[in-house]
C-alpha cells in the first residue's frame, strides 16, 4: 500500500496493478485514484472496464493491443475476474502489451502461488488492502469528519464502530448520514449515532445470530424483514453474516492459545472492547456449525450471482438452512 501511495504522490504509476483484500473500500478508493490519474472522466475510448466472466485474457488482449487515441496511455480496469485464483495465460498477454497500455486488476480472491500474481509482483505493483486496526479506523473517522468541519468524541467513535462494524465502506455511508443529520452543529454525539445508525448494524447481526443459536426462526426472519424494510441491501447483509461468522471461528481458535484481549483483537481486526460480546456468542456455536454456515452462505451467494434467485431470497434461504440443521 505504501508503494502505491508513493506512486500516486509522485504521479509515476506502474503499468500493472493488482488491488485486493477484505477492505473493499480501500480497493475501490485506490482503483478510482489510479483511474483518475491515468484517464479523463468519461473517456470510454481510452478507458475500458471488464468485470467477472467477461474478463477473459483474449478479450483483454484485444483491447490492450490498441494504441491510445490523442492521449498518452490506454487504461484497462479489470474487476473480480477470478484470474488470480485459476490458471491462465494472462501474464503472457500482459508481456506483449505496448508500453502505452496500463492495466488495473481489482480482485476479491487471490492465490499468491498464482502465476499471474507472481508476474505482477515482479513487473508491477501489488497492493493488499487489509482491514484497518482500531486506532487507524478512529483516526480515519476523525479525519473524515474534520473535512466536513465536524468533531467526534472517542466515546461516540467507539459506539459507531460497535454498532456498524469495521467495514470502511459501511462506516463511510453511516458517516455521511450522520453529517447530514447534525446539520450546522459541529460536534457528533453518541445520541446522534443512535438516531442515525439504526439500519444495518453489527448489533442487528448479533441479534440474528443469537436467534440462529436458539433456533428462533420467527425472530430471525423478523429481524431480517426489518433490515429490508429499512432498505438495506441483501448482499450487504450476507457479507456481514460472513464477516461475523469468521470472527466467531477465529475467536474459538485463538481463545485457547493464551492470548490477551488486545492480541486477539489485533489478529482478528476488531476493537478490543467488543471481544467479550463476541466470545459469549461464539460459545453458543460448535465450530462445525459455523463452518457449515459459511458454506451455506457461499452457496446462496453463488445462486444469486448465477441469476437463479434474487438477493432477498438468497438471504432468506441462508437463514432457513441454518435454522433447520
Amino acid at each position: 500500500m505504501l508503494k502505491l501511495a508513493e506512486e500516486l504522490k509522485q504521479h509515476s504509476l506502474s503499468r500493472f496493478h493488482l488491488l485486493y483484500g477484505e477492505e473493499r473500500y480501500m480497493v475501490d478508493y485506490y482503483r478510482k485514484s489510479i483511474t483518475k490519474e491515468l484517464s479523463a472522466p468519461d473517456d470510454e475510448m481510452n478507458c475500458t472496464t471488464f468485470q467477472g466472466e467477461a474478463a477473459t485474457p483474449q478479450a483483454i488482449d484485444d483491447v490492450g493491443q490498441i494504441l491510445p487515441f490523442m492521449v498518452p496511455q490506454r487504461l484497462i480496469v479489470v474487476k473480480d475476474s477470478g484470474l488470480f485464483d485459476k490458471s491462465s495465460d494472462m501474464s503472457e498477454v500482459l508481456e506483449h502489451f505496448p508500453e502505452t497500455t496500463y492495466v488495473v486488476f481489482a480482485e476479491r480472491k487471490v492465490d499468491k502461488r498464482n502465476k499471474l500474481y507472481k508476474w505482477i509482483s515482479k513487473n508491477g505493483c501489488v497492493t493488499e488492502c487489509q482491514a484497518q486496526t482500531e486506532p487507524m479506523l478512529k483516526n480515519w473517522i476523525a479525519g473524515y469528519l474534520k473535512k466536513q468541519d465536524k468533531v467526534i468524541s472517542v466515546a461516540a467513535t467507539e459506539h459507531l464502530i460497535e454498532r456498524v462494524g469495521t467495514s470502511m465502506e459501511i462506516l463511510n455511508n453511516e458517516l455521511d448520514k450522520v453529517i447530514g443529520y447534525v446539520g450546522e452543529r459541529r460536534k457528533v454525539e453518541v445520541e446522534d449515532i443512535d438516531c442515525i445508525c439504526s439500519g444495518l448494524t453489527v448489533s442487528r447481526i448479533f441479534d440474528m445470530m443469537d436467534a440462529v443459536a436458539g433456533k428462533e426462526r420467527e425472530r430471525a426472519l423478523s429481524l431480517y424483514a426489518e433490515l429490508i424494510a429499512n432498505r438495506e441491501q441483501p448482499m450487504s447483509i450476507l457479507y456481514l453474516f460472513s464477516r461475523h461468522i469468521n470472527i466467531l471461528i477465529q475467536l474459538k481458535e485463538l481463545s485457547g492459545m493464551g492470548l490477551n484481549r488486545s492480541e486477539i483483537a489485533k489478529k482478528i481486526g476488531i476493537p478490543p472492547f467488543t471481544i467479550p460480546k463476541y466470545s459469549a456468542q461464539a460459545n453458543q456455536f460448535r465450530r462445525s456449525k459455523l463452518l457449515s454456515m459459511l458454506e451455506q452462505r457461499a452457496d446462496c451467494e453463488a445462486d444469486f450471482k448465477r441469476g437463479k434467485i434474487d438477493g432477498q431470497l438468497a438471504v432468506e434461504l441462508f437463514l432457513i438452512q441454518t435454522l433447520t440443521e
